[in-house]
């Protein structure tokens, strides 16, 4: 009879370990999945970020090679040409 009990008390011993791991493991997944979303809001903030400056100095680009061109003209003129 003491053998069973022995074996029962081990059994129910090793469910709560099972428990606590299942637990343990379960917060671990949810904290890397937070982790992982903002890891993810990051890196789209930051594409965001890129793009919006590469479309800034696409504009300036534009704006400086009509400032240029306008020149050229000025000096033409000055030099009669």
């Amino acid at each position: 009879m003491n053998s069973n009990n022995d074996n029962d008390n081990i059994s129910n011993l090793l469910d709560i370990i099972s428990i606590m791991l299942g637990y343990e493991n379960l917060i671990e997944n949810r904290q890397q999945s937070a982790e992982n979303n903002v890891n993810k809001s990051n890196q789209r903030q930051a594409r965001q970020i890129l793009d919006d400056l590469h479309e800034q100095f696409s504009k300036q680009n534009a704006m400086l090679e009509y400032q240029n061109s306008l020149l050229e003209e000025i000096l033409k003129i000055l030099k009669g040409e």
